[in-house]
């Protein structure tokens, strides 16, 4: 049975400035989580490191994607740029090694029109989806503008993974404030924040009926089985979910799935809750889908 990592983050240290740079109100505080633990080494290798990895952990193939929060909090120029050289240097490492790995493009959300065309781009050097997250610069990803963006997703069967994003200011500061800055971010991002925007950026995109107008959209919703297993007895501060599935396929999501790895066979998964963006401090579940589309913990 081969294993397909899904959500495996990477970095572009030049991205990863540009988000530094910002003001407060538009950044991202939880690009921290990179350099923890020795992190950033590894977000910044899509080569032979990675595959050695992979190796080491009887990972078959690496689904790639941008970290958090990818372009999306940039202007509309300079997220364009970021976008298009992020999705280059992806797809020349998946041409450098087209058995290990493949790739999720990055989008310039912050332009809805070059969006879609990225994704067309994206589509045509053999992207697999597109990871995107549920607001830009306080527009939320159900608002009419992105409608385009989502036809031509569907069009193209182009899978779009919604990722979390941390909470606004406001929201943080109303409701995970009060503790000392890292419990105040933990809380806001992979202990609670992060899983409560995801599913309000679904229910949103539920509720405005994308759905209805675009039927064959595939939406993967990342992080959920976090929420399925006890936490109480894991160190682990940002988990990667990794799938079983067939070597030749890539991961199939289907329409309004809440699975993050979008699988619809009934055969046994196995999942990794690992540390924030690395390989370590692994735990291992075995997962059953069950017909009626849940996931129960076997072992």
């Amino acid at each position: 049975m081969a294993l397909i990592a899904i959500e495996e983050h990477w970095n572009l240290p030049e991205l990863t400035s540009a988000v530094k740079a910002l003001p407060e109100d538009r950044g991202d505080p939880s690009v921290v989580f990179d350099e923890l633990d020795g992190n950033l080494e590894r977000l910044h290798d899509i080569g032979d490191a990675r595959i050695a990895a992979m190796d080491a952990q009887g990972v078959d193939l690496q689904i790639l994607s941008l970290a958090p929060p990818g372009t999306q909090p940039l202007e509309p120029a300079d997220a364009r740029t970021l976008s298009r050289r992020a999705n280059d240097i992806a797809a020349e490492a998946v041409g450098r090694y087209p058995a290990r790995l493949r790739a999720f493009a990055t989008l310039p959300m912050a332009d809805p029109e070059a969006a879609a065309a990225e994704l067309g781009r994206a589509a045509g050097l053999g992207f697999v989806g597109a990871m995107v997250y549920g607001r830009t610069a306080g527009t939320p990803l159900d608002d009419s503008r992105y409608d385009d963006l989502f036809a031509a997703a569907a069009a193209l069967r182009q899978p779009i993974f919604l990722h979390p994003q941390i909470p606004s200011r406001t929201v943080r500061d109303a409701v995970y404030s009060g503790f000392d800055p890292m419990t105040d971010l933990a809380l806001a991002t992979f202990g609670w924040g992060w899983h409560v925007e995801a599913a309000v950026a679904a229910l949103r995109l539920i509720v405005r009926g994308t759905f209805d107008r675009h039927p064959d959209l595939q939406l993967v919703l990342g992080h959920w089985g976090e929420r399925w297993t006890s936490r109480s007895s894991s160190s682990s501060s940002r988990p990667t979910k990794t799938a079983a599935s067939s070597p030749q396929a890539t991961p199939a999501p289907f329409s309004g799935s809440t699975s993050h790895h979008g699988r619809n066979s009934n055969d046994s998964s196995r999942k990794w809750l690992t540390h924030p963006r690395g390989r370590s401090r692994r735990r291992r579940h075995r997962w059953r889908r069950l017909a009626d589309g849940s996931a129960r913990r076997t072992a």
